[in-house]
């Protein structure tokens, strides 16, 4: 349960377990109940029929209903732990109610407050006029998840609306952060008392969802409860006490003079409008009024309880829960009541039909396009939601009509919520795929999700950024958040310059951590180093040309704007005369670099991010094959050259003529062929200087003082000769008849083809283009006879010895491995490469004698035919990520690994 919401694996076996403990190794396994016959026979209650023509309708298999029901177990919460949590409460509750009043101070003379508590608010600008007491808090309320039932295990939060008193608010406290400084000093002279209580483990602050003008003070239990409930503090207002249409998304609260700290304001200036800081306001006014949606939404509807809780725990495996701008757990719930309210969803409906519903709805929906209101009787006065669409980027109005849900949100983070709700109803549709082991049990972290991934190292970096895109008034209405206020213009900037070759750009929420009370609060550079992810459309990715419109065309200018001096006139087969931009790439390695060449171009161009503060993770596979030469790279082209030559070679095998008998198939054995090779054969031409040639026999004998000649590795090749009644039936007979068909091959392709060869019993060598291919003749008779054993009886049996083990092998399964993975590399053109660094990687860690080269070939396969909950790779490293993830986590011991080459299996 704690993997399955902390978006992390679960320990290999699988699903949720049951409460009990696993019995350790040696004990006795659990006994099955003992029921009497009565009732194992007795009919089925109706309640029983019920669920059981529900599973039959709703569930692709019964063991999926169980899983869910045992998952639900195992992360709502106890009733042991209420009890406990509601004492906890009930304290806090007392000690809030006898915290004594201050007298009056400026809003800027803070040494009433002790050394001991830092405010938790950056106050830039600092000064700012007002006065600030503190008065004990007028109400005191539970709010969100707790009450509702849906808060899930094992981060147990509790919310707890502290209503501040009217009398400490003046006039014009919506300007200028005056709000939201009181606020910060009225959780710091609260925090400065309860940290005299014993009763308390720890004691911080936090940014609420890490926007840094909403801290929160967190309360933790003593000794072993500490890890049981988080209690957060939520300072809020009287809800009537602003006026609402003060904070329309058009009005403005931040004054440019009093932010910018001028002495007098431009004469004349108009202010702009401030949507997200009004938003933060609102958002404290309407708590109260979204508990009690929820509750109503609630009452009587226990698959809501359910299905949030599940919801909950698919949003955490995706990391999409957490930071600025999230897609929260309170979110969802509001989700699920505004489509009870548009009758998306029933009361009588299950958890996991409100599961499917809602991922149905943001699948089909998209809330930066055509936004959603809670607001039932809609006030002329108020704004409409195109209003909210011109104010923010992602549109979910609540029932107050004021208060946008979605405000710190991105566009490109709700397509990627969007996406996943997609991929997770095609694999909840999907009969093939263990729907619950996929969806609610596998993390899905950034790194193996997205093809390319990049660190923007250097957050601060996005200062200067928000300078060169004049973000002034973004930066107003952030409160100065940099990060913020650059996100959503950097996304864009991307997402236009890979428009057609990405299928998604997405990126981390900036996170803030949380801090003990007598530190300053965070910076915004303590976010960390923030992620992008680029998921590409793989037949457009790697394109070398990016042509834009004709040059007299109006549009040609806003090309040449947004991609600089990259852009130059080019006359193009059809005649026209276009703006264009040409990437340089010469291998194919080079090629899958493009977006990289394009990332660094544009965030350099218009964001003045220097290259070095861009990590970008995309060229593992050159670091770590590289095949001898410079002028080789990472090997790939040789592959291809490797299998042309391979291609020629079988043409000319099926058009000899003078064989006995026709060839019937021509199939390749060795990994080059289907592009897996670690280091694939290089075309090896012979020193003559370095030989003495033996005339008489066409021979080349190497000269004792010269160097020694290069190692050539032959490329198995296995020739399928037609059947016929001619053939023998004893065993030594057929190997005879192989090695004429060994002569007689060496001489046609010598005669016909003018290529050197050398005969063997076994096989031939047959020297092309410097390879040397080894043909090998089969009869698919052969193993039938060799598996001939006759008894002590005299009767005839066939079983498998391991000779005739080995030759299937050698002439069956491994030709129809190589042909079904060419064919998956054709659709695929990574999984080559994939294969390659996983082979490199089991060697490095000196495993290659345990591990066959065909075992990790189809571990390899396995992560492209099925790759549920990603995408099939579209990158060598993110291949190769999944593979050592397949083998850190897949249960070995319990379930075996079923690769469905051709999708033969049904």
């Amino acid at each position: 349960a704690e993997a399955a919401t902390q978006g992390r694996e679960p320990p290999a076996g699988g699903a949720a377990r049951s409460g009990k403990r696993a019995a350790p190794a040696g004990a006795e396994a659990l006994q099955p109940a003992k029921l009497s016959r009565a009732e194992l026979y007795k009919p089925p209650t109706s309640e029983e029929l019920s669920q059981l023509k529900e599973t039959e309708d709703l569930f692709h298999s019964s063991l999926l209903r169980l899983q869910i029901e045992e998952l639900l177990k195992e992360v709502t919460l106890k009733e042991t732990k209420k009890k406990k949590i509601d004492a906890f409460l009930h304290e806090i509750n007392s000690l809030l109610s006898a915290i004594p009043e201050t007298p009056e101070t400026e809003l800027t003379e803070q040494a009433w407050l002790p050394r001991a508590v830092k405010v938790p608010f950056l106050q830039v600008p600092f000064s700012v006029k007002g006065k600030f007491r503190f008065l004990p808090p007028a109400e005191l309320k539970v709010v969100g998840s707790y009450l509702l039932g849906t808060c899930i295990k094992p981060e147990i939060n509790v919310d707890l609306a502290v209503t501040m008193p009217r009398e400490i608010f003046q006039d014009k406290d919506n300007l200028n952060q005056r709000y939201h400084r009181k606020r910060a000093l009225y959780l710091a002279h609260i925090a400065h008392h309860l940290s005299k209580e014993k009763l308390f483990g720890s004691m911080k602050f936090a940014y609420m969802n890490s926007n840094h003008l909403k801290p929160i003070l967190l309360l933790r239990p003593q000794g072993k409860d500490e890890k049981m409930v988080t209690v957060r503090l939520h300072a809020c207002p009287a809800p009537d006490l602003f006026k609402p249409s003060r904070f329309y998304p058009s009005k403005n609260n931040v004054r440019t003079a009093w932010f910018m700290e001028q002495s007098t304001p431009k004469e004349g200036a108009p202010e702009p409008p401030t949507p997200h800081y009004n938003n933060s306001i609102l958002c404290d006014t309407v708590l109260l009024s979204h508990l009690h949606l929820l509750s109503s939404a609630a009452a009587d509807f226990p698959g809501m309880k359910d299905g949030v809780a599940l919801l909950k725990v698919w949003l955490n495996q995706r990391q999409l829960s957490k930071g600025l701008g999230c897609f929260s757990g309170f979110l969802v719930s509001m989700l699920v009541a505004y489509l009870l309210m548009k009758r998306k969803i029933v009361k009588m409906m299950s958890g996991y039909q409100v599961l499917r519903s809602t991922l149905q709805f943001l699948a089909t929906t998209d809330l930066s396009e055509t936004g959603i209101s809670l607001a039932k009787d809609v006030d002329a006065s108020l704004p409409v939601l195109d209003d909210f669409h011109q104010a923010f980027e992602v549109v979910f109005v609540d029932p107050s009509g004021l208060v946008n849900l979605c405000a710190d949100m991105t566009a490109s983070k709700y397509h990627q919520v969007q996406f996943e709700a997609k991929r997770s109803m095609e694999i909840l549709d999907d009969r093939m795929v263990d729907g619950f082991q996929v969806l609610l049990m596998t993390a899905k972290p950034m790194l193996r999700t997205f093809d390319h991934v990049f660190h923007l190292k250097h957050v601060s970096k996005l200062q200067g950024a928000c300078k060169k895109m004049q973000l002034l008034n973004e930066l107003m209405d952030r409160g100065g958040n940099y990060v913020a206020a650059a996100l959503p213009f950097i996304v864009s900037l991307l997402v236009r310059g890979l428009d057609w070759r990405a299928l998604l750009v997405a990126h981390s929420l900036p996170q803030t951590p949380e801090w003990s009370i007598d530190a300053e609060p965070p910076k915004h550079k303590d976010v960390g180093p923030l992620l992008f992810g680029i998921l590409f459309v793989p037949e457009f990715a790697a394109s070398v040309l990016e042509k834009g419109p004709q040059a007299d065309h109006p549009e040609a200018l806003d090309f040449r704007t947004f991609w600089g001096e990259k852009s130059e006139l080019r006359r193009f087969q059809d005649g026209s005369i276009c703006e264009a931009v040409v990437w340089e790439a010469d291998s194919i390695c080079q090629k899958r670099l493009i977006p990289e060449q394009i990332v660094r171009h544009l965030l350099k161009l218009h964001a003045d991010i220097p290259e070095s503060s861009i990590c970008y993770m995309g060229a593992l596979l050159e670091s770590v094959i590289r095949t001898g030469k410079e002028a080789f790279g990472t090997g790939e082209e040789a592959m291809v050259s490797v299998t042309c030559s391979y291609d020629d070679l079988s043409r000319k095998l099926w058009s000899l003529k003078g064989l006995p008998l026709t060839v019937t198939a021509v199939q390749g054995v060795h990994p080059a062929l289907r592009y897996t090779d670690v280091f694939p054969p290089i075309p090896m031409k012979p020193i003559y200087s370095f030989h003495t040639r033996i005339k008489t026999k066409h021979l080349l004998l190497p000269s004792e003082e010269k160097p020694c000649p290069a190692f050539i590795a032959p490329l198995k090749i296995i020739c399928h000769m037609e059947g016929s009644g001619q053939w023998p039936q004893d065993k030594e007979a057929i190997k005879r008849i192989k090695a004429a068909f060994h002569l007689q091959l060496a001489e046609l392709l010598q005669q016909q083809h003018q290529l050197v060869c050398r005969p063997a019993v076994t096989h031939t060598d047959v020297y092309k283009d410097g390879y040397v291919f080894r043909l090998q003749v089969a009869y698919h008779r052969e193993p039938l006879i060799l598996k001939e054993v006759v008894t002590p009886e005299g009767m005839l049996k066939y079983q498998d010895t391991e000779e005739s083990r080995q030759l299937e092998l050698e002439t069956l399964h491994l030709p129809y491995l190589t042909s079904s993975l060419h064919g998956l590399q054709q659709q695929h053109p990574v999984f080559g490469s994939a294969c390659r660094l996983a082979k490199r990687w089991i060697s490095a860690q000196l495993l290659s004698d345990n591990v066959s080269e065909e075992c990790v070939d189809l571990l390899v396969a396995f992560l492209f035919l099925h790759p549920a909950p990603f995408t099939a790779p579209s990158s060598p490293q993110v291949g190769f990520l999944r593979f050592l993830d397949l083998l850190a986590t897949f249960d070995w011991k319990n379930n075996p690994l079923i690769v469905n080459l051709n999708s033969s299996l049904t």
